[in-house]
């Protein structure tokens, strides 16, 4: 090997080893700065992770996942019962000793010694019955079909509880992101008029005629509708994030910060409320689980009908008993409760009567089956009443928000004209005032209808079923 292959074969493992250490470094350094934000206790969430991590700590969603384990082990119970069932009987006690019987001039001696200590003594006993089911008219059948139904009812409740979560704190996020814009816009408005109130002033400094005393009580008259958006705007803001704190099971030790997204109107066509219907029959979960729940009541139906017929079995019965101070005795004609092994197959039907018990069931049944149907009739003739109202609010808080944003553009033209104006000597005081003034009452209907549209938008997602 030549003295030039070794020297660019130590060049290459030089490359190596510092591609690796570089590699390790930036490794290194980020787990540094994983290390530091998990001690500063900052939670940063946006929407989507917020609904997840708020669906997995919902007390809520727990009931509901309860009440599913109830649903599978109701499940579980009637597919046991499918199964062989095993009846087991022990006993213990004291019996009297007997010797076996003398059979003579066609008479029967007992050779046994009279009752006393000696003669007691000790027997055990054991009974078991192996029973399993052959035909019992869709007793078993119909309430396993029922309880599935019960369980996939029960799965579907927890997508409701999950899809209530979700729009529950969409409509915080709306409401504190929308109260952060609103903010902005009053302290935009703030500036305006701190910057109107300087310009008055050094106009007063060298006493101009254009301007007079009572036009800084007029800025202090329209500054104060400013103020108070501020008030309330900020007051929405630690509502809203002490409730998402709440939702969110976050200590209160932890600083809370939510990552915003853009909320302007989207411009994405919008589908017809005939599609969306369908989408809601086709995604609601409360819709899907009222067609269980009545696909359920329709086999717990069933299964009380067929109650009222007999059910067959076979079954495997043996008995083992043994007892001391007693002597065998094997005759197939007398039986000895305390001394014997028998087993033995059996065929059998068992029939239950009752004076109107079963029937009084049935008719609950039935009666709960007609409630679901109405239930389902009720959910069609509502779910489409609720679309289509989602779908016309967001129309209207769309148009609405378009509408206002350009009031809001073209007044804040205004103030800029209405400064412009007035530096020049040819504008009042009170034309920039009423500028900033109505700029500030465009940009706060703005934000109220991008809120409103945004709420409309999680509205119309969770009356189809797309709320997650």
């Amino acid at each position: 090997m030549t003295e030039e292959h070794h020297i660019r074969r130590f060049l290459i493992r030089i490359f190596l080893l510092c591609c690796l250490a570089s590699c390790s470094a930036v490794l290194l350094c980020q787990v540094r700065a994983r290390a530091q934000d998990s001690d500063t206790g900052t939670v940063r969430l946006n929407l989507q992770q917020m609904i997840e991590r708020a669906a997995a700590v919902s007390p809520e969603k727990g009931i509901a996942e309860s009440d599913l384990s109830i649903a599978q082990s109701s499940l579980e119970e009637v597919n046991a019962a499918f199964y062989p069932r095993l009846e087991s009987t022990a006993t213990v006690g004291p019996v009297q000793g007997a010797d076996e019987p003398i059979i003579a001039n066609n008479r029967i001696h007992d050779p046994s010694p009279g009752l006393g200590l000696s003669s007691i003594g000790i027997f055990g006993r054991l009974d078991l019955t192996v029973t399993q089911a052959l035909y019992t008219f869709g007793k078993l059948s119909n309430r396993k079909e029922a309880a599935r139904m019960g369980v996939a009812a029960k799965k579907l409740d927890i997508d409701k509880t999950a899809d209530d979560i979700a729009l529950r704190v969409s409509l915080l996020y709306y409401g504190l992101i929308l109260a952060r814009s609103g903010i902005g816009a009053a302290k935009d408005a703030e500036n305006f008029f701190n910057d109107a109130q300087h310009r008055i002033k050094r106009l007063l400094q060298i006493k101009s005629p254009n301007v007079s005393e009572s036009d800084l009580h007029m800025i202090d008259a329209f500054r104060a509708g400013v103020i108070r958006s501020q008030v309330r705007a900020q007051k929405g803001i630690r509502v809203a994030t002490f409730a998402l704190r709440s939702m969110l099971n976050i200590p209160p030790g932890v600083h809370f910060e939510v990552v915003p997204e853009p909320l302007g109107v989207k411009e994405k066509e919008l589908e017809g409320p005939e599609t969306l219907v369908r989408k809601a029959f086709s995604n609601r979960p409360e819709f899907k689980q009222l067609q269980a729940a009545l696909t359920a009541s329709k086999y717990r139906t069933a299964a009380a009908v067929s109650d009222l017929y007999p059910s067959f079995f076979v079954a495997l019965d043996g008995s083992l008993a043994e007892a001391s101070g007693r002597d065998h005795f094997d005759n197939p004609y007398i039986p000895d409760r305390f001394n014997h092994a028998d087993v033995g197959v059996v065929a059998g039907a068992r029939w239950e009567f009752d004076f109107g018990i079963k029937k009084a069931r049935i008719g609950e049944a039935r009666a709960e089956y007609r409630k679901l149907l109405y239930s389902k009739k009720m959910a069609e003739m509502n779910i489409p009443i609720q679309v289509t109202r989602a779908y016309d609010e967001l129309v209207e808080w769309k148009k609405s928000a378009e509408i206002y944003q350009d009031a809001a553009i073209a007044s804040r033209k205004w103030v800029v004209s209405a400064f412009a104006d007035f530096d020049m000597g040819i504008g009042t005081a009170g034309n920039m005032l009423r500028a900033i003034e109505k700029y500030t009452e465009n940009q706060g209907n703005y934000v109220e209808a991008l809120y409103h549209y945004n709420v409309a938008v999680a509205d119309l997602k969770y009356a189809t079923g797309m709320i997650r």
